[in-house]
């Protein structure tokens, strides 16, 4: 049977609202996330009057981050020693305290439960302030990962491309929709920057006045808009100051019952309200794949159908809540309500920059603002609304301390009307070269307040989508980026992959020569076919660091590329190092400000990945290399060494590991036993020893080193290059066949034996030695 709807048992209202905020002075006297939530609780119950929480019979709680537990819904009652007969570990998202009470009231308007409770907090300051003092905290012992509660709807589906850009946190996410929206308004960035520090000022101004704030500081427009050391820039255009802050130790609960319970409990009129309806809609969870950037159908579809509830009048919500994690999403809303922010302010609470932002649970707290306001001024209407992932789930509510001119709707979807609005999805390129133009951008920053590198989504000529970075040394392109006087949104460029497998777009009608570029880490020399390439970075030992990779993958892309180039040398600047490997301290800074690690697609230095190589390349090396500087040379074909040369692979004295090949190559190179030796031990071994080992080829004075190696090089480049390569590319792939049989059967099948074979050279070398000349090789 049908609920019989609008009775006071089907009529579902909020009695109590509960925070609880935790500063100690101390981190190891915070309370853990579970405590917080049943403080907060406690303070609901109390609020309704002291007699419900013993009755409730659904209590959901909301997924959080700071902490580990097996089911923390059922420790959590077991805390407050109640037993409901629903209790549900319930879904993430910042929309998920508004849905998870609209829910609620949809259940008690169909009588299938008498009060509900919504309850959710994090501690993430006290976590962190204990990680930095290296503190364990006195918390409930926290459970292996896999025998932990895993909340709904924790993490969205995403595209490889995004991940391979590093381009998946929401802070990264909500410029791009930022920049779309700028452009899409008519505003220059500078204009919009100075709207959303406005906006922002509004929020701080109702956080200050709130007790249950974690910042009440009320900075001005100028203070949250101006970047500086204490406010420096997250992603482009966002400081900090316009960024959610989720250093916070914040709980909130709700408690949602019938309107007859509530008087039945002695819950005075004036201090219950009514939920009069709401709505809840979707965007695709992939951001790549919308149809837009400078609008969301899903939220205005949920917008409008809240201004429907309200009587078909935005103007009538005296008091609102409109999500706060970043200055883009309440300036849409504002616009598709067609609200002033000065005559209709957003926020009751103060926004997550300012009040708090303990991630999913934020509108848990605006709930509260809001029933404190209606309260306060009981012919006003309230709207809350909440948004969760990246503009990815919408959800309103509409509240008031007058009863609801109509029943509450049972369905609440609009999900039908945001995918009818919403225009066609662009197909999604995650491998592509060529020209681009910008649909919308944003810059990543680093912790010490640099560009880490650009994100533009693009447009290709037919109208496909695709991303692509924006390096930090790219200083035309970043600064268009950049520019405070013209939105880059419709600039051309071109998109290129670099060394570590990233698309990279740069600005111009015409794409950079990367060959023309000034080197900053190495030097190459061309010797007719011969290529030297020296590593230059002797005040560093010619350590590495990934820019330096980056630049010596393309400097050996070109020689591979390169048919007049034969052979190449690598050697190392000055006298003390051919590389020391890894550069350590910078290594250490980079992690430090959140910039990449990573060495390129074809490994260290560009040659310890590149499996194809069929050009051979001698390592000269002159003093240490160490770490990577000894997989650089032990990827080469020949090793020429320094007499003051030496050899390691120390890793495992720094708490790493040989992952650039050293620990495959040198067993094969000398035999499992004597490389366990050096790689146990992280022993150096002198250019003689490394010699008799047998990965040296040939040790010679210092003074002596590069002419030795160009005399190697030049007995190569006596042989046809084609004979070199095919006998490069049999070794090679030969070693990776099952068995000996089978390389001798495959052999005239790799492709260099089969370019050999069809070369002018392979009937140049018999005609010469018939007519008692040199051979004229040609390479091809």
């Amino acid at each position: 049977m049908e609920p019989v709807l609008n009775t006071p048992e089907t009529t579902p209202v909020i009695v109590g609202i509960g925070e609880f905020v935790d500063r100690p002075a101390q981190p190891a006297d915070a309370l853990e996330p579970l405590a917080l939530m049943a403080e907060a609780l406690r303070a609901a119950n109390a609020d309704a009057g002291g007699a419900l929480l013993a009755r409730i019979d659904s209590l959901e709680l909301i997924g959080f981050i700071t902490w580990r537990y097996a089911d923390p819904v059922a420790q959590l009652c077991e805390r407050l020693g109640i037993r409901p007969a629903r209790a549900v570990n319930a879904s993430s998202g910042g929309d998920a305290p508004i849905r998870l009470v609209h829910e609620a009231a949809v259940r008690i308007a169909r009588g299938e439960q008498t009060v509900a409770a919504i309850v959710g907090g994090e501690a993430m300051n006290a976590r962190t302030r204990a990680r930095k003092d290296k503190l364990q905290l006195p918390w409930t012992p926290m459970p292996a990962k896999e025998a932990s509660a895993r909340f709904p709807s924790i993490s969205y589906e995403l595209n490889g491309l995004t991940r391979r850009l590093g381009v998946t946190d929401p802070a990264q996410i909500y410029p791009l929709y930022e920049m779309a929206a700028q452009a899409a308004w008519g505003q220059t960035p500078a204009q919009a920057q100075d709207e959303s520090a406005r906006l922002w000022a509004q929020y701080a101004s109702v956080a200050a006045r709130n007790p249950s704030s974690w910042n009440r500081q009320a900075p001005d427009a100028a203070a949250i808009g101006t970047v500086d050391a204490a406010n420096r820039l997250i992603n482009w255009p966002y400081p900090k100051l316009m960024v959610a802050n989720p250093q916070v130790n914040q709980a909130a609960a709700v408690i949602v019952t019938s309107l007859a319970l509530a008087r039945a409990a002695g819950v005075p009129e004036e201090r219950i309200v009514h939920i009069w309806g709401g709505a809840d809609a979707s965007e695709a969870d992939d951001y790549l794949k919308r149809d837009r950037y400078d609008s969301s159908s899903a939220q205005t579809a949920v917008l409008q159908r809240a201004v429907d509830v309200a009587g078909g009048d935005a103007a009538r919500f005296g008091k609102m809540e409109l999500y706060s994690c970043f200055p883009v999403v309440p300036k849409m809303a504002l616009r598709v309500l067609g609200l002033d922010p000065q005559r209709h302010p957003p926020s009751v609470a103060g926004g997550l920059t300012f009040f708090g932002g303990p991630l999913n649970n934020y509108m848990s707290h605006a709930v509260c603002a809001m029933v404190r306001a209606l309260r306060a001024a009981p012919g006003e209407l309230g709207l809350l609304y909440g948004q969760g992932g990246f503009v990815n789930r919408h959800h309103a509510l509409v509240v008031g301390a007058q009863p609801a001119p109509a029943p509450l709707a049972l369905d609440y979807s609009v999900q039908a009307a945001a995918d009818a609005a919403r225009g066609p999805v662009p197909a999604l390129l995650e491998q592509y070269t060529g020209p681009a133009a910008v649909e919308t951008y944003t810059v990543l920053y680093g912790r010490d307040g640099a560009p880490l590198y650009g994100v533009v989504v693009v447009r290709t000529p037919d109208g496909a989508r695709t991303m692509a970075k924006v390096l930090a040394d790219d200083e035309a392109s970043l600064g268009l980026l950049l520019s405070t006087e013209r939105s880059a949104v419709g600039s051309g460029g071109h998109i290129r992959i670099d060394p570590f497998g990233h698309p990279v777009w740069e600005a111009g009608a015409v794409a950079r020569d990367r060959r023309q570029l000034a080197r900053r880490y190495c030097k190459v020399e061309r010797e007719g076919p011969l290529t030297i390439v020296t590593i230059n970075r002797p005040d560093a030992l010619n350590a590495l660091h990934p820019d330096a990779n980056a630049e010596l993958a393309e400097v050996f892309d070109d020689f591979a590329s390169d048919p007049e180039q034969w052979v190449a040398i690598i050697t190392g600047a000055g006298e003390r190092a051919f590389c020391s490997g890894n550069d350590l301290k910078f290594t250490a800074t980079a992690m430090a400000r959140g910039a990449s690690i990573m060495p390129p697609v074809m490994g260290f230095a560009g040659l310890t990945g590149r499996f194809d190589r069929n050009k051979p390349v001698i390592a000269a090396v002159n003093g240490v290399a160490m770490g990577g500087g000894f997989e650089i040379a032990l990827a080469c074909d020949l090793i020429i060494a320094a007499d003051n040369a030496q050899f390691a692979l120390p890793e495992p004295k720094v708490g790493l590991a040989a992952l650039a090949g050293g620990l495959l190559r040198l067993p094969t190179q000398v035999g499992l036993k004597q490389a366990m030796g050096m790689i146990l031990t992280g022993r150096k071994v002198g250019a003689e020893e490394g010699m008799r080992l047998g990965f040296v080829n040939q040790v010679v004075p210092a003074g002596a080193l590069m002419d030795e190696a160009r005399r190697w090089a030049a007995e190569i480049l006596a042989c046809s290059p084609m004979s070199i390569r095919a006998s490069l590319e049999i070794v090679r792939m030969g070693a990776e066949e099952g068995s000996l049989a089978e390389a001798h059967a495959r052999q005239n099948k790799y492709p260099a034996v089969r370019a050999l074979f069809k070369s002018d050279d392979v009937r140049e070398g018999p005609l010469a030695f018939a007519q008692k000349r040199a051979p004229a090789w040609k390479g091809a």
